[in-house]
Order: structure tokens, then C-alpha cells, then sequence
């Protein structure tokens, strides 16, 4: 029998308790995911053998895999989407009234949570348990905006037979990164091109425990550098000071809104400091290749946060 990639669904849930796996349906296959595939990344111990260049059987080391999935920036200007209802708590986001704020906490702890995920494919399927990630979203300017996420987990058992799951496509629009736009330090910038890296560090949590294979309790997320690249058109220096604001580290709000017809998604750094400036082309502009970090808030947490409005 011949697997099509194309006959495939991705399926998440939050797991009641972290690390343990929580049964998946058809229920929860409610995303219009893409390009997205579990890999598992388990080491193998080689055994040198005796009297020759021979090997015995190599033992597997601790089990984990990694999930990626490219998602549409989408929402109806009402209701949470499930991709981040779901996903950003899963990735240190969590929501309060909409606001998803990140929080410095291990799974279990102020909202954070960890994710069962599948992923189905042509009658079969893979599974990672206990999973956390990190994201990174792109805006090209004219064209639907996208969010990529990347799920590290337990590879909690062996790929198994099982009917492919139909998806039930969210009907929340794609956004499109043209009504909106950003600002820097209250001042609208023009760009092709807005990346907004969520900059987590997230390893896993040895543990050996009975009735667990894979070595390991769950993943975590030990850190959190959130950055934002964009290519804005180069302005003079009456009018911008780049340089200057780059050399004397100055930081400022930036705020990157994506409109629908009744709401918004609005990314803020409340103190967004420009790291690096290098002069581009694009097609015969002149443009200031920034990267800024987004650096602390007002208040721990706060440095990079998510409005639906």
C-alpha cells in the first residue's frame, strides 16, 4: 500500500496532567495545519564487540521527537481561536481576557501546559506526549501571515494502524498583514516584511518512572529571547534617527496590529531595543534591516505579549 503525505491531519490536545497522555479524537483535529510532520530524535548507544571490528546490538537512549506545523494567522475578531487557545499555553503564552501574556513558569505552573499531539497519516499514526514548544510568526506585507510552531515531546510508543481522522477546518479568516501595520517608538514604519520570534529555550526533563519507556517526565521551557526582525524603508536622520537610537541603546514600544473587519491581533514589545542595523536593497530601496529584542516591560512577563481584541 502507498502513503500520500497529503492524506494527513494534525490533531493537539492540553493534557490534563502534565506528561501524561490524554486520549485524542476526531474532536481535536481542528486546525487547518500544514507542512507539518513528527520526527522522533532518539540517540542509539553502539557496543563495541570483541576480537574484530564488530558491533553488537545498539540500545536507543532516551526517546523524544519534535513536531513543526505552519498554521494562518487566523481569527473572526471574536472568538480565541483554537490554535491559540490551545497551542501558545503550550508554549508559555498564556490568556488572560484575551491578552496572552508569557509566563516564567514549568508546565503545571501560572497556565502553562503541556500537549498530547498526533499526527495522522494515510492509516497510520505518530504520537508525542508531554510536549512544550516555541513559535515564530511572519508578516509579509500583502499576504496572509503566518504563525510556525515547534513541539519537543516524549515519543511515548511506537507508530501505530489507525484510520485517518477528518479535520474540522476552523472557519476564522486568514489574516492578511496589509490593514494594520507597525510602529517603533509611536513612529509607522514601512516594510515588506515583520518576523516576531517567540525565542524560547526548551529542553527535556530526565526522569525515569515505572511504565515509561522514553527516559523522560516532559518537556520545559528553560528560557525565553524574544526578538522581532523587520526591513523597514531607510528614512533620513531628521526624520528617524536609526543610528542613534541603536548606539545609545534606546528602547521603545513597537507594536505590530493585523486587522479583521471587527477585532484585531496585536503583537506588543513594550521595549523593543534595536540589536543590529544593516543597510538592504529591495528592488532599488534603501532599507534598515533591524533586529530588535524585546527587552523587559513595566513588569516581569511583559515583554511580548498577544492582544485579540
Amino acid at each position: 500500500m502507498t502513503l500520500l503525505r497529503r492524506r494527513s491531519v494534525f490533531a493537539a490536545k492540553t493534557e490534563t496532567t502534565v506528561g501524561t497522555e490524554i486520549a485524542l479524537t476526531g474532536a481535536d483535529g481542528v486546525y487547518n495545519a500544514r507542512d507539518f510532520m513528527i520526527e522522533p530524535g532518539i540517540g542509539m548507544t553502539r557496543r563495541e564487540g570483541q576480537g574484530g571490528f564488530n558491533y553488537l546490538k545498539s540500545i536507543p537512549e532516551g526517546m523524544m521527537g519534535t513536531c513543526k506545523i505552519v498554521h494562518d494567522l487566523a481569527y473572526d475578531g471574536t472568538n480565541i481561536p483554537t490554535w491559540a487557545s490551545v497551542l501558545l499555553p503550550a508554549c508559555g503564552w498564556v490568556d488572560t481576557g484575551g491578552l496572552f501574556s508569557p509566563v516564567s513558569q514549568g508546565p503545571g505552573g501560572g497556565g502553562v501546559k503541556t500537549l498530547t499531539i498526533g499526527h495522522y497519516f494515510d492509516g497510520k499514526m505518530k504520537k508525542l506526549t508531554g510536549a512544550m514548544g516555541t513559535w515564530v510568526v511572519t508578516c509579509p506585507t500583502g499576504k496572509v501571515a503566518q504563525i510556525e510552531f515547534t513541539f519537543t515531546g516524549k515519543y511515548f510508543e511506537n507508530e501505530t494502524d489507525i484510520a485517518l481522522i477528518a479535520p474540522t477546518y476552523p472557519t476564522d479568516p486568514p489574516l492578511r498583514f496589509a490593514d494594520g501595520g507597525i510602529t517603533w517608538s509611536a513612529v509607522a514604519i514601512c516594510t515588506a516584511n515583520v518576523t516576531i520570534d517567540a525565542g524560547n529555550s526548551v529542553i527535556m526533563r530526565e526522569c525515569a518512572e515505572a511504565g515509561n519507556r522514553t527516559g523522560f517526565k516532559s518537556a520545559v521551557i528553560t528560557d525565553r529571547v524574544p526578538v522581532i526582525t523587520a526591513d523597514p524603508e531607510a528614512v533620513l536622520v531628521a526624520t528617524e534617527n536609526r543610528d542613534s537610537q541603536w548606539l545609545a541603546f534606546t528602547a521603545a514600544a513597537m507594536v505590530v496590529t493585523l486587522n479583521t473587519t471587527s477585532g484585531a491581533i496585536v503583537f506588543t514589545a513594550a521595549a523593543a531595543q534595536i540589536e543590529d542595523k544593516k543597510n538592504g536593497d529591495r528592488s532599488g530601496l534603501i532599507t534598515d534591516d533591524l533586529k530588535f529584542l524585546c527587552t523587559a516591560g513595566a513588569t516581569a512577563d511583559t515583554e511580548l505579549t498577544i492582544n485579540f481584541t
